[in-house]
């Protein structure tokens, strides 16, 4: 496993510059997708344990990072360094595909419809996925630093890696009890809205 900083310093980063290329390369065929990708700018914040904060940067489609914090993110995710380490060997390195399997929404990407309704929501949740090794993700909409979560999303492993391929929609594993919400569910429901914004 990574450590944070290569984490989220490099592998994000690179994975999400990766994607962008993957969908330039496909010519005519993807030139529109690949328009609306270019259009999206935002920072996310992370704060990781004692291993510090990062600060990324998204512009004209292409992340970076930046060596200050940005006043307006559209997201900060705060988490411990052994939740990192699961994070990336649950999700790779996407944090993307986090927001997209809990949106039910495997192949995600953001585009600036998706970006402008993320920026509408209000609150801050904690994504916890159950299992051998328990792990989780505050998801806070706003700058740092994370305040406590008010909205709990919790779902088994086994579960969670089904969301992530696309082999459990969101609303199935919600209604046959297999993602339990606790606090006010205004706010995954929002994110969930957000993230099936249409293109």
């Amino acid at each position: 496993m990574a450590s944070a900083a290569e984490y989220f310093e490099k592998r994000v980063p690179q994975a999400w510059n990766e994607r962008l290329a993957a969908q330039a390369a496909r010519g005519a065929e993807g030139k529109d997708q690949l328009a609306k990708m270019r259009a999206v700018e935002f920072a996310l914040e992370v704060e990781v344990g004692a291993s510090g904060r990062f600060h990324l940067l998204v512009e004209r489609g292409e992340m970076r990072t930046s060596p200050s914090s940005h006043p307006d993110p559209l997201v900060t995710l705060g988490l411990s360094e052994a939740d990192c380490a699961r994070l990336e060997a649950t999700v790779g390195p996407s944090p993307m595909n986090l927001l997209g399997g809990v949106g039910g929404n495997p192949d995600f990407v953001l585009t600036p419809s998706r970006v402008a309704a993320l920026r509408e929501i209000e609150g801050t949740m904690r994504i916890e996925v159950k299992g051998a090794q328990d792990w989780g993700v505050v998801v806070h909409f706003g700058a740092p630093p994370v305040p406590a979560a008010t909205t709990t999303v919790s779902i088994a492993d086994a579960e969670f890696a089904q969301l992530l391929s696309g082999a459990l929609d969101l609303q199935g594993a919600f209604m046959t009890g297999k993602l339990q919400l606790g606090g006010n569910v205004e706010v995954p429901m929002k994110m969930a809205m957000a993230i099936m914004t249409p293109d």
